[in-house]
């Protein structure tokens, strides 16, 4: 596979042919659906659970089971391929639970101490009503749009996420 150095419809189409997938992601609309879907919000969701299909091996061992550690993008994590039976956890770890707390939201970078902080602004009030449909997406834009692009930024390091909204501003201006 070729080297690139972030995530773009080019470097998911290269992995996808790199490892032998099916290009689901592609079919599916890529970044441009994706930063549609995230301009609409998303809901977190979080749980607990063993594999009875495949042992949870998909992320974290080599997977799948006929492919070697070797085959691209089949490498997955350290855990042995005998790991993760559903049979082993629920007899060795019974009753097992979770609790999750401490689960902070709000502006990217704003929610730890050092953050960025959201800019000011407008007073809360009633949702605004439908703006005018957006424009076409500018050529070369993550996600189709500034919001959308800014939306993909990773959110630590700070460095790398201020690097990354500087891209976005050049992007898709």
């Amino acid at each position: 596979m070729e080297r690139l150095d972030s995530v773009t419809d080019e470097y998911c189409n290269a992995k996808a042919t790199a490892w032998a997938d099916d290009n689901t992601f592609e079919a599916k609309g890529g970044l441009k659906k994706m930063g549609d879907a995230l301009g609409r919000g998303m809901v977190l969701v979080m749980s607990m659970w063993d594999d009875h299909d495949v042992d949870m091996l998909w992320l974290d061992s080599t997977y799948p089971l006929n492919d070697t550690a070797t085959t691209p993008g089949a490498a997955r994590g350290p855990c042995a391929t005998t790991s993760g039976k559903p049979d082993d956890v629920e007899k060795n770890s019974p009753g097992s639970k979770v609790t999750y707390g401490q689960i902070k939201y709000g502006a990217i970078g704003s929610t730890y101490p050092g953050g960025t902080p959201p800019a000011p602004g407008p007073a809360p009030g009633p949702a605004p009503g439908p703006g005018p449909a957006p424009g076409p997406a500018p050529s070369g834009c993550p996600g189709g749009s500034l919001q959308a692009c800014i939306g993909l930024c990773p959110s630590s390091p700070p460095a790398a996420y201020k690097d990354c909204i500087e891209e976005c501003t050049v992007r898709c201006k």
